[in-house]
């Protein structure tokens, strides 16, 4: 089963009054509310009517994604049954439509977000902050949290977020077709050099096989997520720390000379597979296939991985870069709607799947970030897991949470200068520079 995480990418901008309109009518019918059989559910105030309170919750998953939602919800309405959960689910469009719900004043009590958004929906006022809950008469330790990812949900001291799941960039690699190549496993130790090597000795000649896929985000060579840790690995950043300027950081020698080391796998040593040669491929596992002997992506196919008796494949944290080793999270949390009349309700249901019980639903599908539940699962010595939880304390800051307005002022622009080095041929630097140029303007506007 994939996650649902890349899905954070396409939450974009403010809605227009007409497009706002189209799209309220598309919430109306494209969304689909799902609630476990023989819930019950009613509405209103339970203190007020003696009926169970119904707090909504939202989400962008889809098909085996909602299991865990629907078991936590089961649970949870089996121990207190005066709140009623209705989980409405929007798989397609998600940001956009929960924009336009929290723009009329109709968004669920309980919502997710994904990292590239919590900025942007703090500084708007859309979500509750949670400090009064968490340090209220229900309250909850933070201490039970791995620290590290807990204060992805948090801005400027506040917690706003608490984590639903995550994952860190991982390598995986077909044992088979190393060992068809002679060439040796990746290790701890392993550097870019190491990685090149390897990716130029395991292509075949006839052109069916290459060395690796990076960064894997379903055929988007412009991700600018999967290409973070090799520009932290050199020294490099995106944006300045108090997110007003990209000058000096996305055009600096060390994020240049990165992104360059990765467009020459493609353009270069031909060792990856172009947009072209993906496009040509498209809806094809090329790792499962075999078409790639390495991948550069997250956690979320894992299972699939794992579930196929065909494929003999390793994982390893990422190599190191010439200032060393990092990586970046990819990860999605939950929120209160800070316009929610339930909050108290809400409240006692999203500790449940985040601290509480729920929580081993979402830890059967990704990595949690409740500690005594992670340790459970001896993560840290599995086989396949292990060399990805031991990559985690190299975790940097995502560059995201500088400002509300890096989607639409630095990613944007990133992704068409990059895509323009890739299409035409357009050289790293002038397309950096480029790029910091606009996102500049943009972010000063």
């Amino acid at each position: 089963m994939r996650s649902r995480l890349m899905q954070r990418y396409n939450q974009r901008g403010r809605l227009s009054v007409l497009s706002l309109l189209v799209v309220i009518a598309l919430v109306v019918t494209a969304c689909v509310a799902q609630t476990p059989a023989g819930s019950g559910v009613a509405t209103g105030d339970t203190a007020a009517t003696g009926e169970a309170t119904t707090i909504r919750v939202t989400c962008w998953e889809s098909g085996e994604a909602l299991e865990p939602f629907n078991n936590a919800i089961e649970k949870f309405q089996a121990e207190n049954p005066e709140i009623q959960v209705q989980l409405e689910c929007i798989p397609q469009e998600y940001g956009t439509k929960l924009l336009a719900q929290l723009a009329a004043g109709s968004a669920p009590d309980i919502f997710q977000n994904g990292d590239g958004d919590v900025a942007k929906y703090v500084q708007e006022g859309a979500v509750a902050p949670l400090d009064d809950f968490i340090s209220g008469a229900d309250g909850l330790d933070m201490n039970a949290f791995l620290p590290g990812v807990a204060s992805f949900g948090q801005v400027e001291g506040q917690t706003y977020y608490l984590t639903k799941d995550y994952s860190p960039l991982v390598l995986y690699y077909n044992k088979k077709l190393f060992d068809e190549a002679g060439v040796a496993y990746p290790t701890a130790d392993w550097t870019w050099d190491n990685l090149l090597e390897a990716a130029q000795a395991l292509p075949k000649p006839d052109g069916a096989q290459w060395g690796i896929q990076m960064p894997n985000s379903w055929g988007d060579l412009t991700w600018l997520r999967g290409v973070l840790p090799l520009i932290y690995q050199n020294g490099g950043s995106v944006i300045s720390d108090d997110g007003l300027t990209t000058t000096g950081h996305l055009n600096s020698p060390e994020t240049v000379a990165a992104i360059q080391w990765y467009a020459d796998l493609i353009r270069t040593h031909k060792v990856a597979p172009s947009k072209a040669d993906m496009d040509a491929l498209a809806g094809v596992d090329l790792f499962q296939t075999g078409k790639v002997a390495m991948l550069w992506t997250g956690r979320w196919p894992l299972k699939d991985f794992i579930a196929n008796p065909e494929l003999e494949f390793g994982t390893m944290g990422l190599p190191a870069g010439p200032s060393g080793k990092a990586n970046a999270l990819c990860w999605a949390g939950f929120t209160l709607n800070a316009n929610s009349e339930k909050k108290d309700a809400a409240w006692k249901f999203l500790k449940y799947i985040a601290a509480g019980e729920g929580a081993q639903e979402f830890a059967d599908y990704a990595f949690t970030a409740v500690q005594a539940v992670a340790e459970s699962q001896n993560l840290a010595t599995d086989e396949y897991n292990a060399p990805i939880i031991a990559d985690l304390d190299n975790v940097k800051p995502l560059p995201e949470f500088t400002t509300a307005k890096f989607a639409d002022c630095v990613d944007k622009f990133y992704k068409e200068e990059i895509e323009q080095v890739f299409l035409s041929d357009k050289e790293v630097q002038t397309a950096m520079v480029d790029a910091a140029t606009k996102a500049d303007a943009c972010l000063a506007e």
